[in-house]
């Protein structure tokens, strides 16, 4: 037969069971007050982050302005370059998987490429393409496909509409003609849903900065002869003319930090986004000059 507990003894195990309630309650307190800490010690990091931000948003701003005259000479002399965009989107390795034979068709007649950033930058920016007035494709003078960028990082995108020619349209049920990058243009929708958009990301972020450096891509000079056999440019003269250009732009842009793109989620909204070439082009980084 089991002995009962000493009245002594069962009093000593209420008093440990006690104590160990009394530790529950200390340490929970004690996480309480420092996660309060914590908090207020990251609202101050916050505030301190907001702050950086504004000033580099600032500053990309005042740089921007600065960018401009230096985009106008180098759209001047890039349109002295005969098929100077066809052979620069056709050089990078992966926007030419985008590309059908009627694209490069039709980016024969593409003179200028612009990417502005709306005024002030975090909301988005536009990618404006303009044509020769002899372009046999379509009547727009300027196409342009806009991105806008919201509060809770996803960006609704605003594209153009193209008034094709008769006989030009491209031709859904397979027959030609046969269009990616312009039906792009034309579409709300990114290449994969819940993705970036692949071509916009290119055009902004490589071909832009930097377009000579895809055009002296090494490929063959007849794949870039024009409709009428013209002969290509004098690339000697391309080189200097790019040269003092990228030199120019190097004093510029010394010091600076650029911004990092947003992390963002595309989604579609339609909508015609056609607008005539931006005044300006902004988003423009020079870098070395390849051959």
């Amino acid at each position: 037969m089991s002995e009962e507990p000493s009245p002594k003894r069962l009093k000593a195990d209420e008093g440990d069971v006690g104590e160990a309630g009394d530790g529950a309650e200390l340490e929970q307190v004690a996480e309480e007050r420092l996660a309060t800490e914590l908090d207020e010690v990251q609202k101050a990091l916050d505030k301190v982050n907001d702050e950086a931000s504004d000033r580099v948003l600032a500053v990309e701003q005042e740089y921007n302005k600065k960018r401009r005259p230096i985009y106008t000479q180098r759209a001047d002399i890039i349109r002295r370059v005969p098929l100077f965009w066809q052979r620069t989107l056709c050089s990078h390795p992966s926007l030419a998987d985008q590309l059908t034979d009627e694209d490069t068709q039709v980016l024969e007649f593409m003179t200028e490429l612009d990417v502005v950033d709306f005024d002030d930058i975090k909301s988005g920016f536009k990618i404006v393409l303009t044509f020769a007035p002899t372009n046999p494709y379509f009547s727009n003078a300027s196409l342009t496909k806009a991105f806008h960028y919201g509060d809770d990082g996803r960006v609704t995108i605003e594209p153009c509409t193209i008034d094709w020619k008769e006989g030009m349209a491209p031709n859904f049920d397979g027959g030609a003609p046969s269009y990616i990058f312009f039906t792009w243009m034309t579409t709300a929708e990114p290449i994969g849903e819940g993705t970036p958009d692949e071509i916009a990301e290119v055009l902004k972020d490589e071909i832009w900065p930097n377009p000579v450096k895809y055009y002296f891509n090494d490929l063959p000079p007849h794949d870039f002869e024009g409709a009428e056999g013209e002969e290509g440019p004098d690339v000697e003269f391309v080189e200097e003319e790019m040269e003092v250009l990228a030199g120019e732009e190097g004093e510029e842009g010394e010091g600076e930090e650029g911004m990092d793109d947003p992390e963002v989620v595309y989604e579609g909204e339609g909508g015609e986004g056609e607008e005539g070439a931006g005044d300006g082009e902004e988003g423009f980084e020079g870098g070395e000059d390849e051959a």
